[in-house]
């Protein structure tokens, strides 16, 4: 964490100190958000990292998901090398097989006597935010033409919408509901991202990132209301974002 501050900071000063340096552009990206390793990965809600009392467990089974970026680009003297800024929102849902895995466990069990069921009302999904420093090399073909490559390190920020289910047992007429949440926590952790791709007419970019966002454990609370209520701090696995970005940004 001490590392990401020092990160973050150092940003903030290039960030205030950026009209002393002679060129500066942006750009704003948008993404095709493709997860990668366990990330994408889903067999059962046993190896789920959202739900398994495991803390080794780390499948978080995220779908193709989307990115809005921004970046700055300030110019330090070098033709062509610039310190590079950049803050990304991610967002991924579930997996098809996750999708599959939780109609299956919507199963309702018996007839008008007794009966039981299971009811999703919400499922959760993936929201990163990092913000990075890095540098950006850009060597122009000719002047409508550019390639570039770049790199950056800094920190992420991982939210987690909440999972709400609810279980609905019946005997004769006596009806019993009960409600589940698992709030989860914010996260934060150290992240990377390496990344090529054209520049055209100084305006249009398209490039391809791989982005690694760290790993962190999936903390939070899980509440139960019902015939009785409770609310218990609980630790489940770990989840260690990681993907492809396929990319096509605007200069401005």
């Amino acid at each position: 964490m001490k590392k990401i501050v020092k990160v973050l900071a150092l940003a903030a000063m290039l960030v205030m100190g950026g009209q002393a340096m002679a060129q500066t552009r942006g750009a704003m990206f948008l993404s095709g958000a493709f997860p990668l390793k366990d990330y994408a990965d889903f067999d059962s809600f046993d190896d789920f990292a959202l739900t398994s009392i495991d803390l080794d467990d780390d499948d978080a089974g995220a779908g193709i998901g989307f990115n809005v970026g921004l970046r700055w680009y300030f110019n330090v003297g070098v033709k062509g090398l610039g310190v590079m800024l950049s803050v990304d929102g991610i967002y991924n849902g579930p997996t098809s097989d996750l999708k599959t895995a939780y109609r299956k466990n919507e199963v309702y069990y018996g007839g008008q006597l007794i009966g039981s069921g299971l009811e999703y009302k919400a499922t959760p999904k993936y929201i990163n935010v990092p913000a990075m420093i890095g540098a950006n090399y850009i060597f122009y073909i000719n002047p409508n033409f550019g390639i570039y490559v770049e790199a950056g390190a800094g920190g992420n920020a991982r939210f987690i919408t909440d999972m709400e289910y609810v279980t609905k047992t019946h005997i004769g007429n006596f009806e019993a509901n009960t409600k589940v949440t698992n709030d989860y926590d914010a996260a934060f952790s150290f992240a990377y991202q390496v990344g090529a791709g054209i520049e055209v007419a100084k305006n249009l970019v398209v490039g391809c990132s791989f982005y690694d966002l760290g790993k962190a454990d999936v903390k939070g609370e899980r509440v139960v209301k019902g015939t009785s209520n409770t609310s218990t701090i609980e630790t489940w696995g770990n989840v260690h974002p990681m993907m492809i970005m396929a990319r096509i940004g605007f200069s401005f």
